[in-house]
């Protein structure tokens, strides 16, 4: 590939070798063929096109961003190819034909699927020639001027990119600011093709600022005449340029190397508004950064290259603006560099110490810090030594009375030798003194029979896991009575062969359990007794049914039997529902000695819906006597639930009843008690839902309170004791209002577990 020097030194517009760049360039172009036309392409290929040459400083960090952006895909291979057009040196439609035939053979065969325009030249020659060349490939722009963009409006759809707001108008303000002394500004612009816009754009600025100075503008001298008026300026200008590419007299430019030249020969402090000048001399500017333009448009390129429309791209508005500034020249002309924003970007600053030195200073004082805390530590240590001595003396001293007063007794297990110190209150069970330690099985024997196993288990497992042994159990006395202990122990931090704990007697608490337990199946007992002396006109009424079937029957037997052929089939018929009768008369009896029964509860699998209908039966006389209508719903195919029958039959007596209670002052045509029975994935629910008077909102959190109730004459221990019954099958019993009156109790069960 012939390079952008090359091409520099070859052509010329208008010039004779015209024909002879012609045939170069198309034996080029044949030669590339044969090579490319076996060649399969290696991934994503995208084409950038600078209107500079190679050199250019603002090409280089151009690409530098989209190469930094791009350069590491994840899921694809991109392909970069950069051209030059070398527009400073070269023009002409010759050219121009040459280099669209040039780049079309060349990516024949390697399609870019992007094309980015570095620059108005470029972006200008790709509009001129995209039908010559790859007229569906989306391009992107960047670095060309809103200014510029908006006289080649409008663009293709498929053309996009991130306009540049050059800042000429900031920077010249941010100078005059740093300068204050400044009683004149002078603007130095080129004489070329390509010099004419930034010189339009630096009058057009200039004419809108509110300037205090006035402006002298040096536009399309040579460079030497341009140096000299530069050396009869003083400190109390302002030099602005964009750089030039031809001076006065032709010769041509780099920008930077004019704007060098400029920034050399000037005795007033210089300032630009492009990144790609700093390092040449000038102070610094508002500039967009040449980086940031790759950057953005490589985020471009990765969504065309996922398969976004360029239209809906969703690019920034325009390339951020950021001060800038040559730390070398702010030193020079004494700017405040230390005043200045938290996004300004400088360059070149000079390290300091600490950024030279700063491993070896942080060593150095880590070093002396290290030493200053060791002859600390030696100088403290025998007065941090005597403290702990005292410490220690006085915390036994108070950990042995605090142990006496709360009753506890400490011990020392050591595990691998197998010797254990009782002290205190274990001494009594085990026999010997604190001064003499006793084996684990001797200790074992004290404990009640019952517990022996768990103990045991309880305290290897802790042993052999390292976890904390917790447990409670029963003691054997000499006298041979009964005691309670609670043991907790561990090993000791950094030891795995000694295991420290305490003991505690709580054999006064366990009684109060016992107490408390017995006192609350007692109390449930009369409750329940209680409420069925309530039920006594329904008991009965459930007793005289199968009593008057069985009266009525034999009564008809004995007439049947005083017949000289008494008809003896109809007497076994009537035999056989005497025996049904009397059989469903100690059914209710067994039912009711049940609720009567004082016990322990037992629990069984039960049905809800067969609890739900015996209970009803239970109080339905008691029901039709309060003219209450009772209905249910009960859900088919009911899981079983584990409960104590009898208890379970309590808490829905309960509800009943109280259901009952809460519609005494409703009308009787109101009265309608209902009973639900549902089931989810986990629980079983059954609702008790009357049309009563309902419960107030301030009391709605109370009902399940001892001692609590509206009722006149009222325990307030009916729902408390439903509550505890519920509780002790893993369920819940809530209350609600109902929208339309009444009230709502739910009582919930989980599911039976199977197997």
């Amino acid at each position: 590939m012939i390079s952008s020097t090359q091409r520099r030194d070859l052509l010329k517009t208008g010039s004779p070798h015209g024909v002879m760049v012609h045939l170069v360039f198309l034996l080029l172009a044949c030669c590339l063929l044969p090579a490319t036309a076996n060649a399969e392409p290696a991934g994503r290929n995208v084409l950038v096109l600078f209107s500079g040459d190679r050199q250019a400083a603002a090409n280089v960090e151009i690409e530098r961003g989209l190469r930094e952006s791009l350069g590491d895909p994840i899921d694809r291979e991109v392909d970069f190819f950069t051209e030059f057009l070398d527009e400073a040196v070269f023009a002409g439609d010759a050219y121009e034909q040459t280099v669209t035939t040039y780049l079309r053979d060349k990516y024949a065969l390697r399609k870019p699927e992007v094309i980015v325009a570095g620059g108005r030249p470029a972006l200008d020659f790709l509009l001129r020639h995209r039908a010559a060349l790859f007229p569906d490939v989306p391009v992107v722009h960047v670095a060309v001027s809103r200014s510029a963009i908006a006289t080649a409006q409008p663009l293709p759809a498929n053309v996009v990119g991130m306009p540049v707001d050059d800042d000429f108008g900031g920077t010249i303000r941010q100078a005059l600011q740093w300068h204050p002394a400044a009683r004149r500004v002078v603007v130095v612009t080129g004489a070329g093709p390509a010099d004419r816009q930034p010189a339009t754009d630096a009058r057009a600025t200039i004419a809108g600022l509110d300037l205090h100075v006035p402006v002298e503008y040096l536009s399309g001298l040579s460079a030497d005449a341009t140096a000299r008026r530069l050396r009869q300026l003083g400190a109390d200008t302002v030099v602005f340029t964009p750089g030039y590419e031809q001076d006065g007299d032709g010769r041509m430019f780099r920008p930077r190397e004019s704007t060098t030249l400029i920034a050399e020969a000037s005795r007033a402090p210089v300032y630009a508004p492009y990144s790609a000048l700093i390092g040449t001399g000038i102070v610094g500017g508002l500039m967009p950064s040449y980086l940031e333009m790759g950057r953005q448009a490589a985020k471009a390129i990765d969504g065309l290259l996922d398969g976004a429309l360029p239209e809906a791209l969703a690019l920034p508005a325009s390339v951020p603006v950021h001060l800038q500034v040559d730390w070398r020249q702010a030193r020079k002309w004494g700017l405040p560099v230390d005043s200045l924003p938290a996004d300004a970007i400088v360059h070149f600053r000079a390290p300091t110490f600490w950024d030279r030195y700063r491993d070896q200073a942080l060593v150095l004082s880590g070093v002396g810090l290290l030493l200053a805390m060791l002859i600390t530590a030696f100088l403290l240590e025998w007065r941090l030594r005597r403290r702990t001595i005292f410490a220690l003396e006085e915390s036994e001293r108070r950990m042995n009375l605090a142990a006496r007063a709360a009753r506890l007794s400490m011990w020392i297990w050591d595990v691998g030798r197998d010797k254990i110190w009782p002290l205190a209150e274990l001494r009594e069970y085990v026999g010997p003194s604190k001064e003499k330690p006793v084996r684990f099985d001797r200790v074992l024997d004290t404990v009640h029979p019952a517990d022996r196993e768990g103990v045991d288990q309880a305290v290897r497992r802790a042993v052999a896991q390292d976890v904390e042994v917790d447990v409670e159990y029963r003691v054997l006395e000499p006298s041979g009575g009964v005691r309670w202990i609670a043991a907790r122990g561990r090993a000791e931090a950094g030891s795995d062969h000694r295991m420290t704990g305490v003991a505690l007697d709580i054999t006064a608490r366990k009684e109060a359990e016992l107490q408390a337990e017995k006192d609350r199946a007692a109390l449930t007992h009369m409750t329940r007794v209680s409420m069925m002396g309530q039920m006594s006109a329904s008991i009965a009424h459930q007793l005289n049914q199968p009593l008057a079937a069985i009266l009525g029957n034999a009564e008809a037997a004995r007439k049947i039997l005083r017949h000289d052929q008494p008809d003896l089939a109809e007497v076994r018929e009537i035999c056989e529902d005497i025996i049904s009768e009397d059989r469903r008369a100690a059914e209710i009896i067994r039912r009711l000695g049940a609720l009567f029964k004082h016990g322990e509860m037992h629990f069984t699998a039960l049905s809800l819906n067969e609890l739900v209908t015996e209970t009803l039966d239970l109080v339905r006389t008691e029901l039709n006597r309060r003219h209450i209508h009772a209905a249910t719903e009960l859900a088919p195919w009911l899981p079983l639930v584990e409960g104590g029958r009898v208890q379970l039959q309590q808490v829905l007596l309960n509800l009943i009843l109280n259901a009952a209670d809460a519609m005494n002052e409703v009308d009787t045509c109101r009265r309608r008690l209902s009973i639900r029975t549902e089931c989810d994935d986990t629980h079983v629910r059954v609702h008790v839902v009357d049309r009563g008077t309902g419960i107030d909102v301030q009391d709605i959190r109370r009902v399940f309170e001892p001692f609590w109730s509206t009722k006149a004459g009222g325990t307030g221990m009916g729902l408390a004791i439903c509550k505890s019954i519920i509780t002790a099958h893993r369920g819940t019993l809530t209350a609600g209002n109902n929208p339309e009156g009444g009230a709502t109790f739910v009582v919930t069960w989980p599911l039976r577990q199977s197997g």
